[in-house]
């Protein structure tokens, strides 16, 4: 696996022996009035430092499209200009780079995001979990769920539970299943954990109640069950194992903490809350493989019920997000637009 070291990543590239290959370029938050805003063009500003990138910040107002006149220009220049000094006055307590962008725009935060991030080439989106709207408890609000699923390259989700809390231990949190995506993520991981000299914990999930297409009531303590339960504890343990030989060698608290006895997602999400980590980094997929799914299963569990926030990683192969445009899109997407 490619290590990132924060010196190497500092223009956006990390040296994997003779490859370079590209990581965030630009980051756009997005700021409503929400009190979590400041927390997300922190951390947006973050990760922009550490890996090189732009950041940009967008404020969508409701009205109609950006492409079309408003009703008052001049009430709409003066409405404009108060919003951006209220940015940038946010982008100095955020700790924001000076060179940073601001946008302020009218119509449907939707359409107004995703033309923004496409027009400047945005490869990381930061927002909040009820972005431009109210969230739900359990779950994205509408805008966020659609942008975490549509846009073409990462997203970072950051929650309401996240504004004011306590300080959260500077530790850094990485599910893994084993998936190459998986170890992909790992890498942004380790480069954010050195950075912040924080603490890597590697979440590895085992099910051993489901193997084989079993389940509560195959389980039993009979000689065959007895046999599979062994050989899911071998490969589990081989798995660790390889785990551990991922992390890096210069952080002495890093380790890989293995979940037993519950169905993955809840166990992941149990861990979370345990660790009380700053931040969690995430691949969006996994070992499934369902073209049809934006996102993993996994990925959309814990994004939803985020009690911190979620780093989640999409497009990590050497060709960068640029090469795609967007995720894979919903059956049920194609079906509205006939």
């Amino acid at each position: 696996m490619a290590d990132l070291q924060p010196h190497s990543v500092s223009k956006g590239h990390v040296a994997d022996g003779t490859v370079s290959v590209p990581l965030f370029r630009h980051v756009m938050a997005c700021l409503d009035r929400a009190p979590q805003a400041m927390q997300i063009l922190h951390e947006a500003s973050a990760l922009a430092s550490l890996f090189g990138a732009d950041v940009t910040a967008i404020r969508v107002l409701p009205g109609r499209p950006s492409n079309s006149p408003c009703a008052d220009p001049v009430d709409w220049e003066l409405t404009r200009r108060e919003e951006i000094a209220d940015l940038r006055r946010l982008a100095e307590a955020a700790g924001a780079p000076l060179g940073m962008a601001a946008i302020v725009a009218c119509g449907s935060p939707m359409a107004c995001v995703e033309q923004e991030a496409h027009r400047r080439g945005v490869d990381l989106l930061a927002l909040g979990a009820g972005a431009f709207g109210a969230s739900h408890r359990w779950g994205l609000g509408g805008t966020a769920r659609h942008l975490t699923e549509t846009f073409h390259g990462s997203v970072l989700i950051v929650p309401e539970e996240a504004a004011g809390d306590l300080p959260r231990k500077r530790r850094i949190l990485v599910p893994m299943d084993g998936s190459p995506s998986a170890e992909a993520a790992l890498r942004y991981a380790t480069a954010i954990a050195r950075s912040r000299d924080a603490e890597l914990v590697v979440l590895h999930a085992v099910s051993l109640s489901g193997l084989f297409g079993l389940g509560d009531a195959g389980q039993g303590t009979g000689s065959p069950w007895r046999e599979v339960r062994q050989e899911a504890d071998r490969l589990a343990a081989d798995r660790i194992r390889r785990l551990r030989r991922l992390l890096p060698l210069d952080g002495k608290n890093n380790r890989v903490r293995r979940l037993d006895d519950d169905e993955p997602r809840r166990a992941l999400m149990k861990a979370i809350c345990e660790e009380r980590g700053e931040l969690v980094v995430l691949s969006a997929r996994g070992l499934g493989q369902d073209p049809d799914l934006p996102v993993g299963s996994t990925a959309d569990y814990l994004l939803s019920r985020a009690v911190t926030p979620v780093l989640l990683i999409r497009n990590t192969e050497p060709s960068s997000h640029r090469s795609t445009r967007q995720a894979p899109r919903r059956l049920a997407e194609t079906w509205r637009a006939r």
